[in-house]
């Protein structure tokens, strides 16, 4: 299952609208909706009945309106038209009789069918689409995608629109008369829009130019089982690109597409040039083998559409409708080509629910602070939920409170917040503990004894309730431990101590009974150190006294003033509840009871722990955790495992490791103690137990699928053979709960389900009598950012889920729980069966701005028919959902009864009804118009705009959370894990960063999405000199072509790809006139009315 992800961003700018002599300055704010990455691959179609492969080219042989606001452009106390300064007060006072001198400012003009611009532009039009710079009284309509046309700095060369291939023409368009300007052309764009036949055949032709003479001798932009390609061949037949038959993302058949094909000559940045390919808007992929282009081909002699004269063939043809074509004079960069192509973005089909299904709203639990400034609470961040019902039913959620950043060190408070109404309302934050920083620390951001990472369990007998979590001295949690092993406790007569270490000296101080510090020869000192805690949150445990003096802090590790501090090491501390988490204990130490000699880190899960219910161990508590051994830690001995008590908790047993003794494919005997091995790690984990006693542990790790091990004795040893199922792990923690329902046994998964930490998902299991588990369903739970979560079951058929979210703008991360029955889990959605509109106000004097409640498209201008006779005509599509209409303020309030000409495409090919939508000016219980202009700054939501840099890659590696490791070396992966053969024939080489490592190159991030959105194993392909299925790739005979398997496993520690988003620009290009019909709606409108204007939009993705 796979989800698109919708981010919401703003921009605001300024766009003109000429009428006539007259100019009218609007002005507003908009929004963009941009999907991520493709993620839905349609399955590969096969050739119509009785019809044969063609042969093939030698590669192969081888909305939301609420959030578009009205602003008042009276706001503006001057405005720039056509050169000159305008005053808006006398044009008020006498509308019309100001009229600019100069006339610089870029016009636009929408193209016709057959319509071929030059590349001889003049110098002052900066705007690619302009097709006529002389201005007149009447310039005629919008571009019928005017928002997708906001290019600067770069010429059409050759553009056409509304064509088709079929029979009728043989499936082809001839274009050589543009053959010269085309050879002219060293950086060069060719974005397509066209829509397939549903059965087209396997391989065929988008655009080409090819030679009569030379059959290997061409250039094609093409599809391959719904695979978008390039490919270029020289006067030899010598391949110009790199492979491109297996790039990740397809077009849809049957439905429009855009394909972007762009070529850089070679420079000092590029010394081999570079080549990119997108399919709707989204980068597949890139090659720097060359930047060769048709001027490296000295023999072609035909440009087409469809067919192609191959030789003395014409080949690869198929039926197209052809929305348009354009050659650009250079290389689009990625977000000029997301934005050429934004009307080709889609998302799933919203569902509705059915009959029984229930979810509530999210409602926010822990609200984190917004663009990098603290909440009201002096709060940056929330992270880490853990959510438990307790006997009595109370919800507790847990959490990291973070008071300076998000990053797993700094000041971390556990909180917990209670719910006694199933999660509709919750009481006041608990802190359970929080040590106090060091106030003379080197560094503010990372100056405090860290605790992060919770577990919440209870015991049903005794009722207590526990939180089990990590904890680190004064600095960046795991990343802050001693390269070299500190010894952390001391036996002395059969009981356990913490050492102390002083500067200067190589013996071991103790802390004994109250705390009493004693000399490494055994004798007490005046020191005492704070072990029974006191001071609200406990904050001063490990405090240092000499006497009644407070020196500072045991656990204090820079310019400290007390003369002791504890080994840099991980712990693992405990606090319990005993009146439903309303106050907890002190802080206890745990870490002697589990931790082995040779763990260097050792934390929790994190999330929820279980209570064994049945079998021999019935009572066990069992809490999830994972270490690293002290020979490689974070460069490949990351392995799951529980701790257990079978005494209520008052003591702790350390259980078995998923990778003890473990034998994997190659016959390699592995072992978390000395273990280095990158595909063999698996991290946080969820355990449940089954009926029939066993216990699963779903665990994070780098296949990118979902691995689950097994324990038949409660935890103490776990199975050799990990099950995988096809369900996506992009490297983050997941929770799962166990439930009855109608006698039968299931499991519940939440997790995000990519790209990256997007788009959590709740899937169900069915378990079978085996143990196994079949998957059965997989919703969305939560669009858009999306990491850790806690799931628990909240009443018989309901359930309920904590988890890590924010809004654009907002801190990572927010904490968020929704509630949702047995019915939203396994009942069918009820899909669609038409696009209707959702409402269509007027959103600026004149202008309506229809929604519909899915992706759309104008090929055919629709003009819209009134009740009272009258209609309203077509100005330009705005986004994907939106299109604006003029209209005469008199035919305000009527109803559409149908469309008087034209038409409106669904992108999902379902019908398109506006018959009965209301055009209202938000008067009369309507929405209402906002007129108000807020001040633009640079970015979104008042951030710092965004640049499109590939930042240095953060994304965690499987440890406390979400921080950078040590460089590592990623061993190549020859086989699969636990006896399952590797699904790949080859591993391309990786160039991505791993484990958190910053990548090596900082190139534009492509798609990388492998099956089930999860991250791809490469950025760029080695040299390719030959065919598919290694055929020479001169050879003309057509070889079968064998269809290669994704890879089962991919590597997830990379980066989420997507765009970045861009820097909003301070200059905008002014809209062209829009005619004569539009001016007489909005002069209409009176003095003011002839000022206001629109801003124009941007659809950018958020990394």
């Amino acid at each position: 299952m796979r989800q698109r992800e919708f981010n919401r961003k703003e921009r605001y700018g300024i766009r003109k609208f000429t009428v006539g002599a007259a100019s009218v300055v609007i002005g507003a704010v908009i929004f963009g909706v941009s999907p991520v990455l493709a993620q839905e691959a349609p399955a590969n179609t096969g050739e119509t009945a009785g019809q044969a492969l063609p042969e093939l080219p030698k590669e192969v042989e081888t909305g939301n309106l609420a959030n578009l606001d009205k602003e008042l452009a009276d706001k503006l106390a001057t405005a720039t038209d056509k050169g000159t300064e305008v005053n808006r007060e006398e044009l008020q006072a006498k509308p019309g009789s100001e009229k600019p001198t100069e006339t610089t400012a870029t016009t636009e003009a929408a193209t016709t069918s057959e319509t071929a611009t030059t590349s001889e532009t003049p110098t002052e039009t900066t705007t690619a689409e302009t097709a006529n710079t002389e201005e007149t009284d009447n310039q005629g309509a919008l571009a019928r995608d005017y928002y997708s046309r906001e290019l600067e700095n770069v010429n059409t060369v050759v553009e056409k629109n509304d064509l088709a291939t079929n029979a009728e023409n043989n499936q082809r368009v001839d274009l050589t008369s543009n053959l010269g300007k085309l050879k002219e052309l060293q950086d060069a764009t060719v974005h397509m829009e066209f829509k397939p036949d549903a059965s087209a055949p396997r391989f065929y032709n988008l655009f080409s130019v090819s030679s009569e003479t030379k059959e290997n001798e061409y250039f094609t932009m093409s599809v391959l089982d719904n695979t978008a390609l390039i490919e270029g061949r020289d006067a030899n037949g010598a391949q110009f690109y790199d492979k491109y038959t297996d790039a990740p993302l397809k077009v849809r058949p049957g439905q429009w597409n855009s394909v972007t094909f762009t070529v850089e000559k070679p420079t000092t940045e590029l010394p081999t040039g570079r080549v990119r390919l997108y399919v709707n808007g989204v980068l597949s992929r890139t090659s720097l083998k060359s930047g060769k282009f048709i001027n490296d081909m000295p023999d072609v002699n035909q440009v087409q559409i469809g067919a192609t004269k191959r030789g003395n063939k014409t080949v690869w043809g198929s039926n197209l409708q052809v929305r348009n074509l354009t050659v650009y004079d250079r290389a689009l960069t990625p977000d000029e080509v997301q934005t050429r192509s934004q009307l080709f973005e889609r998302g799933d089909l919203e569902q509705k629910l059915p009959e029984g299904a229930e979810i509530s709203n999210k409602i926010d639990v822990y609200t984190a602070g917004s663009n990098g400034k603290t909440n009201s609470d002096g709060i940056a961040s929330y992270r880490i939920p853990a959510l438990l019902k307790t006997d009595k039913g109370t919800l507790l959620a847990g959490a990291d409170e973070r008071r300076l950043h998000s990053s797993d060190w700094g000041d971390i408070g556990m909180v917990v917040r209670r719910s006694e109404d199933k999660g509709k309302t919750w009481g006041d934050r608990i802190t359970i503990t929080n040590l106090r920083d060091n106030p003379k620390a080197k560094d503010p951001n990372i100056g405090s004894p860290v605790n992060i990472d919770m577990v919440l369990v209870q015991d049903p007998e005794t009722k207590r309730i526990f939180s089990v979590y990590d904890m680190f001295p004064e600095g960046k949690g795991i990343f802050g431990m001693s390269s070299e092993r500190e010894i952390a406790y001391k036996e002395i007569d059969g009981k356990t101590y913490q050492i102390l270490y002083r500067e200067g000296e190589n013996g071991a101080y103790t802390i004994r009974e109250k705390g009493v510090v004693y000399t490494p020869d055994g004798k007490a000192t005046d020191y005492r150190v704070v072990v029974d805690p006191v001071k609200p949150s406990y904050s001063d445990k490990g405090d240092l006294y000499q006497g009644d003096q407070l020196l500072g802090n045991v656990y204090f590790t820079t310019q400290k003033t007390s003369p002791f501090r504890v080994a840099k090491e991980s712990y693992l501390w405990m606090s319990y509840s005993d009146d439903d988490g309303k106050t907890w204990s002190a802080p206890q130490d745990i870490t002697p009871m589990v931790k082995a000699d040779w763990m260097k880190f050792f934390g929790v899960g994190p999330g929820v722990g279980i209570t064994l219910q049945n079998g021999p161990h019935k009572g066990r508590i069992i809490v999830p955790t994972y270490t690293t051994n002290r020979t490689h830690h974070l460069n490949g001995s990351q392995s799951s495992r529980v701790i257990y008590s079978d005494d209520h908790g008052k003591t702790w047993k350390l259980g078995g490791g998923v990778n003890d003794n473990r034998k994997l494919t190659d016959g390699r005997v592995i072992d978390a103690s000395t273990m280095s091995d990158y595909y063999a790690q698996n991290t946080e984990s969820s355990v449940v137990q089954l009926n029939n006693g066993q216990l699963k542990l779903f665990m994070r790790g780098l296949t990118g699928d979902l691995q689950v091990a097994t324990s038949n004795d409660g935890g103490q040893t776990w199975e050799n053979d990990i099950e995988r199922y096809d369900v996506p792990d992009v490297y983050v923690q997941m929770a799962a709960t166990h439930t009855v329902q109608n006698g039968k046994e299931y499991i519940l998964l939440a997790n995000a389900n990519g790209p990256g930490r997007k788009n959590g998902y709740i899937r169900v299991a069915r378990v079978e009598e085996n143990g196994q588990l079949t998957w059965l369903h997989h919703h969305l739970i939560q669009e858009g950012e999306y990491a850790y979560n806690s799931l628990q079951q909240v009443g018989p058929d309901e359930f309920g889920l904590l988890y890590e979210h924010h809004e654009a703008g907002g801190n990572p991360y927010t904490l968020s729980y929704k509630k949702f029955n047995w019915d939203y889990l396994t009942k069918e959605r009820l899909a669609p069966k038409e696009v209707t509109v959702t409402q269509a106000l007027e959103k600026w004097p004149g202008i309506i701005a229809m929604e519909f409640d899915s992706e759309v498209l104008v090929n055919q201008a629709p003009t819209l028919q009134l009740a009272n006779g009258k209609t309203a005509t077509f100005m330009t599509q705005y986004d994907t959902k939106t299109l604006l209409f003029s209209i005469a303020p008199e035919n305000l309030g009527q109803k559409v009864t149908g469309l008087a000409a034209g038409a409106i495409e669904s992108m999902h090919n379902l019908p398109v009804s506006v018959v009965g939508t209301k055009l209202t000016n938000g008067v009369n219980g309507d929405e209402a118009a906002i007129y108000e202009v807020p001040e633009f700054t640079g970015g979104v939501n008042g951030e710092e705009a965004a640049v499109t840099e590939i930042p240095e890659y953060t994304e965690p590696v499987g440890t406390v959370g979400d921080q950078a490791a040590p460089t590592v070396e990623i061993p190549e992966f020859t086989g699969g894990v636990n006896a399952v053969e590797a699904a790949v024939n080859e591993v391309p080489e990786f160039v991505g960063g791993v484990n958190a490592v910053e990548a090596l190159k900082h190139e534009v991030p492509e798609f990388v999405g492998g099956v089930n959105s999860v991250l791809a194993l490469k950025h760029e392909l080695p040299e390719y000199v030959g065919g598919v299925n290694a055929v020479e790739a001169a050879i003309n005979e057509v070889p079968e072509y064998k269809v290669e398997d994704q890879p089962l496993v991919t590597l997830v520690a990379q980066q989420d790809k997507t765009y970045q988003a861009p820097a909003a620009q301070p200059q905008q290009p002014a809209l062209p006139e829009t005619g004569s019909e539009v001016s007489t709606s909005l002069v209409s409108l009176g003095l003011v009315g002839m000022f206001l204007g629109l801003f124009g939009m941007a659809k950018k993705k958020e990394d």
